[in-house]
């Protein structure tokens, strides 16, 4: 397992907080993130969809049978396929997490640093 330099850390944590990811690109929203990482999922089992179906036309391969090994058939490639949009989206997930708890702590301290109103 490699193990991290005493900065490295703090240099995620900037880069997140400036929304930029390791690479030098800008991370796209959460909503943009998942949306686009979903179509492309949802294009691939298309394609695959269309692409069975069609090879399987002379053997008379139901619809529903092409679309279940689709389904089976794009988890593996979208791994190999999509690693960037993946790798957005989990940047993009990590900063709205860092947000929340962010927001969170905030909201704590203020509340446990105030006397009660009765």
């Amino acid at each position: 397992m490699p193990v991290a330099a005493p900065g490295a850390a703090e240099a995620a944590e900037v880069s997140e907080a400036s929304g930029a990811s390791a690479a030098g690109r800008r991370v796209p929203t959460l909503g943009r993130a998942v949306a686009v990482y979903t179509l492309i999922r949802v294009g691939l089992i298309v394609v695959l969809t269309a692409l069975l179906e069609l090879a399987g036309k002379p053997f008379g391969m139901p619809l529903i049978v092409a679309l279940a090994f689709a389904i089976v058939l794009q988890l593996p490639l979208a791994v190999l396929l999509f690693r960037r949009q993946r790798t957005d989206l989990t940047a993009a997930l990590a900063r709205a997490k860092s947000r929340r708890t962010s927001e969170r702590d905030r909201l704590r301290s203020e509340l446990t640093g105030q006397e009660p109103q009765d």
